[in-house]
């Protein structure tokens, strides 16, 4: 009877249990670091730990995620993360985004040139993407190693964006602190900084306001997948004859972000479907769950190859994206700091360049309330904005032109 329990244990359901569990623990460690270790950081420690001892190598794929995310998941959340987009705040913060998006071509640098040359070019591009943002960039890569044959190299992706804040933050950290002093101290602070844009783009909306009888979770599921149809058939109806199977003139993925942003901006899609229909959490587990999975692939020996190009892959592109910021920034007006800091928002996400930003301003407790709001209004719309402009616009672009050149 023990025999016959032991053999069904590692059945979906328990093993959607184990794998839910371990995030679970991962979260709750992350908060009580106060989010300076990522929850994927040790989530990916528990899983390496336990692909080593007592968990199938299996354990995410029988859970049936994975295949959900990578069949049609991934095609949601991109699409709507593109509804979500708001393009006069991007065009207000102009030099913003583009300190942001242009820091990116450091990662580029980086990984075309020394990168190759010390690490080869399969470890120096599979760890472009995640660096540039977030966790879809990283199941793309995934996606590209598993269709190589190379699942230790998608593990290795997974291991970039499970180290890639220890990077970010302290650089994102310092430059503020540095910015937000050099302001104090030229008292610019003690006035009203802030210049409203007053910009506004002319409506694209031809479809009015959703009835409230169509309002249903299963309604806005469909409207985000008919988009998500739509921009999958136009990627897929530009691929490139005779190259490789998944290079296009227009890769899907980016069709699905730019689809998102078109149909929001007409008025078919609401922003943020996922989270209306009730499903966000879900796609976003699904998306989780199926990062863990090439982790089954690295051996104790393995991952010891991999430390000296994950920390030399990340320490490289951290320099490469600062240097670019900072020319890019004296040539829009800002400072070498907070250009510094704009640019390591890639490697930080949303929350946490708010929870970075506010732990900044809060850590100066001899200003006054009126000083500690205008540094927070000064700050605030330049950290969440750039990580913003990567983490969800630019990492998806640059990934989507990397991928195909992995293994080429």
């Amino acid at each position: 009877m023990l025999q016959q329990l032991t053999a069904n244990f590692w059945n979906p359901v328990t093993c959607f249990m184990v794998c839910v569990l371990i995030y679970v623990a991962g979260e709750q460690l992350s908060r009580l670091s106060k989010g300076n270790i990522s929850s994927l950081m040790f989530a990916s420690f528990f899983f390496l730990i336990g692909f080593w001892t007592v968990l199938p190598p299996d354990v995410t794929t029988k859970t049936g995620l994975p295949a959900l995310a990578s069949n049609f998941v991934v095609a949601l959340l991109i699409t709507n993360l593109g509804a979500k987009i708001s393009l006069e705040e991007l065009l207000a913060e102009w030099k913003t985004v583009a300190i942001a998006v242009l820091g990116l071509g450091g990662i580029a640098l980086v990984a075309f040139t020394v990168g190759t040359w010390m690490f080869g070019q399969e470890y120096a591009l599979t760890a472009a993407p995640p660096i540039s943002g977030g966790t879809i960039a990283g199941v793309m890569v995934q996606a590209a190693a598993a269709d190589a044959g190379r699942p230790e190299l998608g593990a290795f992706a997974v291991l970039v964006l499970s180290f890639q804040k220890f990077f970010g933050m302290p650089i994102a950290t310092l430059g503020m602190k540095k910015e937000a002093s050099r302001k104090l101290a030229a008292g610019d602070f003690d006035r009203d900084i802030s210049v409203s844009s007053g910009l506004k783009l002319p409506s694209m909306r031809i479809f009015g306001e959703t009835p409230a009888y169509f309002k249903s979770d299963n309604s806005y599921l469909f409207k985000l997948a008919f988009v998500a149809t739509l921009a999958n058939l136009v990627g897929l109806a530009t691929r490139i004859p005779g190259d490789g199977p998944a290079n296009y003139w227009l890769n899907p993925n980016i069709a699905y972000l730019l689809f998102g942003l078109i149909f929001a901006r007409i008025g078919f899609l609401e922003k943020d479907s996922l989270a209306k229909s009730h499903s966000g959490g879900l796609g976003n587990l699904a998306l989780m769950i199926m990062l863990p999975g090439s982790l089954a692939s690295v051996t104790p020996s393995g991952l010891m190859e991999m430390i000296f190009p994950l920390f030399g892959m990340l320490a490289m592109s951290t320099v490469g994206i600062v240097f670019i910021a900072v020319i890019v920034g004296k040539v829009v007006g800002y400072s070498p700091y907070i250009s510094a800091a704009i640019a390591c928002t890639c490697m930080i996400g949303y929350p946490g360049t708010e929870i970075l930003t506010n732990e900044v301003v809060n850590s100066y407790t001899d200003i006054t309330p009126e000083q500690r709001e205008r540094m927070s209004a000064y700050l605030m719309p330049k950290i969440i904005v750039g990580g913003f402009a990567t983490v969800t616009v630019a990492s998806v672009i640059f990934a989507g032109i990397i991928c195909p050149m992995i293994f080429a």
